[in-house]
């Protein structure tokens, strides 16, 4: 069984999570690790375990300070994500890596519609299909809910964007400008091709089913998904997977978390 693990099972595996898209995925995802940790550090003050403690923080008018700061943090972490993946993507493959970060984030944003209505006082002024197309972002999306659309966007992006610094298709200027504005105007081509892509895209989601990309992909992948980490026998699976694999001196942990991490961060930012 050693001989057949070792010759048949792993190489497959290990070539797997070696690959430029699971490498990317496993490392832009790190970059969301100091904001979880601040975040839940602000959640906790804002729901805080302790009555007394609790009922002070509101009377003094602090918890919703709490929640600002856990909003900017803990609930945007797909946002981070996407950025940190594009931006992981094209960094390995050698070439600067901010611009398709940014990039990758602006795409995100850009195939998404809300669904949350707009309240004011608890009283809805606008409902979520009368703020499509218009500049509201719904922030909802921007937490775990978002988290395997902007996997792919920030994959698809880091993709392409490399491909267009490996063809060398950008804008270049003479020696004598600048090395930060030179490389603004690298990007400009490849962000000109993306945000037109990824618009078509949200112009057919939006015409032909009547909702987003973001929506969609949630419905469709990322709930079943979700589902399975979420149950008993899929808890059991990754409960054993990873001593399994380190039975073999395969890093267990680096594997399974690389691969389910994204969606088990999704159920995280839901509890």
């Amino acid at each position: 069984m050693n001989n057949w693990v070792n010759e048949k099972l792993l190489p497959p595996v290990m070539k797997f999570v070696g690959s430029r898209p699971i490498k990317a995925l496993r490392d832009g995802m790190l970059y969301t690790m100091p904001f979880i940790i601040v975040g839940s550090i602000f959640l906790i003050l804002a729901q805080f375990p302790e009555p007394h403690v609790a009922s002070w923080m509101k009377s003094t008018g602090l918890t919703p300070y709490w929640n600002v700061a856990y909003n900017a943090t803990f609930s945007v972490m797909a946002f981070v994500a996407v950025i940190g993946i594009a931006y992981s993507w094209v960094k390995a493959e050698g070439f600067t890596p901010l611009p398709a970060g940014i990039l990758a984030g602006i795409s995100f944003l850009l195939v998404m519609q809300p669904i949350t209505p707009v309240t004011v006082g608890g009283k809805v002024v606008a409902t979520a299909k009368q703020m499509v197309h218009s500049s509201y972002i719904d922030r909802n999306w921007m937490g775990g809910q978002g988290m395997v659309t902007a996997i792919i966007v920030g994959m698809v992006t880091g993709l392409i964007y490399t491909w267009f610094m490996k063809k060398d298709i950008r804008i270049k200027l003479p020696e004598q400008v600048p090395e930060n504005v030179s490389a603004s105007f690298t990007a400009l081509i490849p962000a000109a091709v993306l945000i037109t892509g990824w618009l078509i895209v949200y112009i057919i989601f939006d015409k032909l089913i009547g909702n987003s990309m973001t929506a969609f992909i949630y419905g469709l992948i990322q709930l079943p998904l979700q589902g399975l980490t979420d149950s008993f026998g899929g808890t059991l699976v990754l409960a054993l997977l990873i001593p399994f694999l380190w039975f073999f001196g395969v890093h267990g942990s680096v594997i399974v978390g690389g691969i389910l991490g994204p969606l088990l961060t999704a159920n995280a930012l839901a509890n």
